[in-house]
């Protein structure tokens, strides 16, 4: 049996809500332009995302975020994998929904997915910070480390 190793990445990054906007097409750009969360396409791909994501989508904006995912309807596309691993996909957050994001990504991982000791999952998450430079973090190990993630991107707000 394969043994997978956790990754837990946190690095400095170049990319901005404002780049993000500015180079997506006029019909994306319109509808991302007021966004807090954005999901962005998966895999370095322009526009596939994970199996889920609309799932995902619809409980951050049901959870008092306002999300958005980095497509046109008709040019939508989702990636079925197969496998126990949970997918959350490639997301950008602005400073100021930090704390709220943490507490609903936890809670749909944990409550909605129903996330359980043992499981995988994946998550790469911008937060662009209230200085407007943005860190990536990248994680991709067991359930039970993922709230060491979702702290590292509280320390964000915090000012850390």
């Amino acid at each position: 049996m394969l043994e997978k190793h956790e990754v837990f990445e946190i690095t400095d990054s170049d990319k901005t809500f404002g780049d993000v906007i500015a180079n997506a097409p006029k019909e994306i750009s319109e509808g991302i332009r007021s966004k807090n969360v954005i999901i962005l396409p998966s895999h370095n791909t322009t526009d596939e995302f994970y199996c889920g994501t609309l799932d995902t989508l619809d409980y951050l904006n049901d959870n008092g975020l306002s999300a958005d995912v980095y497509a046109c309807d008709d040019d939508y596309k989702e990636l079925s994998l197969h496998g126990a691993e949970i997918w959350l996909g490639t997301i950008i957050i602005k400073y100021v929904v930090i704390p709220v994001f943490c507490s609903v990504i936890g809670a749909y991982v944990y409550e909605k997915l129903k996330g359980v000791s043992g499981d995988q999952i994946s998550m790469k998450v911008y937060v662009e910070k209230k200085d407007g430079t943005t860190s990536a973090i990248d994680f991709r190990g067991k359930i039970e480390d993922f709230d060491k993630a979702l702290k590292e991107i509280g320390k964000f707000h915090e000012g850390i």
